[in-house]
């Protein structure tokens, strides 16, 4: 499965120590930890201080950037200028996001977390999917996920072809639907067999999503009565761990940062829609470290190498501002 684990630190394991090939296994799996892929930086955004987690690209070359620290959106535009693009005082910290040129929009997945600046009592438990407009990132719209209790977080967003928007929810086991120009989000989705919904994707027959759930794999849900089964992992492979999911040519490709290392993988689909091979694109660079979402754009693969969620594990933490380093790898 390519993974890395050190066997020989692992108290469980220390009777195994002393047979014939354990040493050669430690190796072995070391081995795994290596950098994988042509490990390709895109550029850049200095100084940043806060938790770098979506992003994505419009039609025109201007990148933008979820922010769930300072509860923004920055932009890059192709010029190399970054500026705070969506800051409006009722955000949250901002998740996934995904660009409709159609419809000069940005979507946004966000929600109340602790890791994010301001946060307090009063906004557990929040959450809302955020239409800004692409041209001055004014907030059109935030539908808001009702209040029932639970905890919620809009980890990820996908644009239907029909102009609605889907939304996973990563702590409820809801995936929710915006249909196109309404004002209420529908629990489209809700399951027990649901652990913790990540990315998801278009299944290339048009019919079905591909959701991500980090502690199952990837389920394949009917647009048309929801029924869902989980996919099958190819031969020597896990699809546990998966963040972003991708549609792609032939496939999809996928964040795996629940894994070590945390890598970038593309999935072949066969003839039935079923994973039929897993092929590790990137892995093991020194800034891929802390990997979180990415986009598509032509050919070319990017994704966020050092997020900082780790950055932010003890309270009260103040880290000093650093670059965030995106990859581009070809697809």
């Amino acid at each position: 499965m390519g993974l890395s684990y050190a066997i020989d630190q692992d108290p469980s394991l220390a009777a195994l120590q002393p047979q014939a090939g354990f040493a050669a296994l430690v190796r072995r799996f070391a081995a795994n930890a290596g950098p994988q892929g042509a490990g390709r930086v895109a550029f850049h955004l200095p100084d940043r201080a806060g938790i770098i987690e979506g992003l994505a690209r419009d039609a025109a070359g201007h990148w933008f950037f979820g922010d769930v620290r300072e509860r923004c959106v920055w932009r890059l535009d192709p010029a190399g200028r970054l500026e705070r693009f969506a800051a409006d005082p009722s955000l949250l910290g901002v998740f996934g996001l995904k660009v409709d040129d159609a419809h000069r929009a940005l979507w946004a997945g966000t929600a109340a977390v602790p890791e994010m600046r301001g946060a307090g009592p009063e906004s557990k438990g929040r959450a809302a999917l955020v239409e800004f407009d692409l041209a001055d990132g004014r907030v059109r719209h935030s539908a808001a996920v009702p209040a029932d209790g639970r905890e919620h977080v809009l980890g990820d967003v996908l644009l239907a072809p029909d102009g609605s928007v889907f939304a996973s929810d990563s702590l409820a086991p809801v995936i929710w639907r915006l249909p196109r120009g309404g004002d209420r989000l529908q629990r489209w989705l809700e399951s027990d067999d649901f652990v913790s919904l990540q990315g998801l994707a278009l299944a290339p027959d048009g019919h079905d999503l591909i959701v991500a759930d980090y502690a199952n794999g990837l389920w394949r849900i009917s647009l048309a009565d929801q029924s869902h089964a989980l996919l099958r992992p190819p031969t020597g492979a896990t699809l546990f761990g998966i963040d972003g999911l991708y549609a792609v040519a032939g496939g999809l490709v996928a964040v795996q940062n629940g894994v070590a290392p945390q890598r970038i993988v593309r999935l072949r689909l066969d003839a039935a829609g079923q994973p039929a091979a897993l092929t590790v694109v990137e892995a093991g660079h020194e800034a891929m470290n802390d990997v979180s979402l990415g986009a598509v754009a032509g050919d070319q693969f990017h994704f966020i190498g050092n997020s900082g969620w780790s950055l932010y594990e003890q309270p009260g933490a103040t880290p000093a501002p650093r670059a965030v380093t995106v990859f581009q790898t070809r697809i």
